[in-house]
């Protein structure tokens, strides 16, 4: 599989979160997770993972391969974001499904 630009993976994932609707993305193997297609809700971008996380704006901040997309995971039992590094997204997709931001989180791109 080759590997999307990461310009070209966050504007797929912006554009279809700014209409609060799913992409499906490629991921490598994680700790709990194999790799493969994964469906997601994007919520926001950050330049690290938690509370010590700075949010970033899609269009107007600089942005990286080392960056963080935070979104929920579909079809998941757990109820929390899941992070993932843009570099590391081999490829996304969209899906057009459209989602409900889920407790009052905010979509931030």
């Amino acid at each position: 599989m080759r590997q999307m630009d990461f310009r070209k993976i966050l504007n797929i994932a912006g554009k279809s979160a700014y209409a609060l609707q799913t992409v499906e993305i490629y991921y490598p193997k994680t700790e709990n997770v194999p790799a493969g297609w994964r469906e997601i809700e994007p919520y926001s971008l950050s330049t690290d993972i938690g509370l010590e996380g700075e949010h970033l704006v899609w269009g107007e901040d600089l942005l990286s391969p080392g960056h963080i997309l935070n979104a929920y995971t579909v079809d998941t039992k757990d109820d929390h974001c899941d992070s993932f590094i843009v570099g590391k997204i081999r490829e996304v997709r969209k899906t057009n499904n459209k989602f409900k931001p889920r407790n009052n989180w905010k979509v931030e791109f």
